[in-house]
């Protein structure tokens, strides 16, 4: 059965009913912490690791990410709003870990659920 989301925030990111609670624990400078590194990492890296992932893992994980990157350099955004582009970039990353490095797999595993 699929879950309906509430709305579609003004970054992009679908927020569920679920997320709220979340958000009300979430260590946010952890998590704002983590996705900002995760976003240097893979869309400023000056690495080769874009060209090693299959194009659907590239399609999964930086589209959420740009968004991502955007959300974080307006510095303007709940903690709703911050779970939600967390779950989002962990959730599409999840199929494809096994592409990723050990150290990017383990920051996207920090990200909530």
């Amino acid at each position: 059965m699929a879950r309906e989301h509430l709305q579609v925030n003004r970054f992009g990111f679908a927020e569920y009913e679920d997320m709220i609670e979340l958000a009300h624990g979430v260590d946010a400078p952890r998590v704002v912490g983590v996705l900002s590194s995760i976003v240097e990492l893979v869309l400023a890296g000056e690495d080769d690791m874009l060209d090693s992932l299959s194009d659907g893992a590239q399609a999964d994980l930086v589209v959420p990410l740009g968004m991502c990157a955007r959300m974080l350099s307006s510095g303007d955004y709940s903690a709703l709003e911050l779970v939600s582009a967390a779950c989002t970039v962990r959730y599409s990353a999840e199929s494809h870990m096994s592409e990723f490095s050990d150290s990017l797999a383990q920051m996207l595993s920090q990200l909530p659920r």
